[in-house]
């Protein structure tokens, strides 16, 4: 069996996130989703999205996935001023 260790270390930050309410940790998340998911060309969000056949679906995925990452890293007092 091989160890994940991206998984685990991506589970454990999840915890963290959730537990303590840091959203910058899930900035970490969704910038290392879209990246990998560009590098990979294929995404996964409920169900597998390839580029190849599903181009604007998967663009789609990569933009929320990049803008949700700028969102979660700017402090929350900021949107609120």
């Amino acid at each position: 069996m091989q160890t994940k260790w991206k998984t685990i270390i991506g589970l454990v930050l999840l915890v963290i996130a959730i537990y303590f309410n840091i959203h910058w940790i899930w900035s970490c998340l969704f910038l290392f989703w879209a990246i990998n998911d560009l590098i990979n060309k294929r995404t996964y969000f409920i169900e597998d999205v390839p580029r190849s056949t599903n181009p604007v679906l998967y663009w789609i995925i990569i933009v929320i996935w990049l803008v949700l990452a700028v969102y979660s890293f700017i402090p929350e007092w900021w949107w609120f001023r």
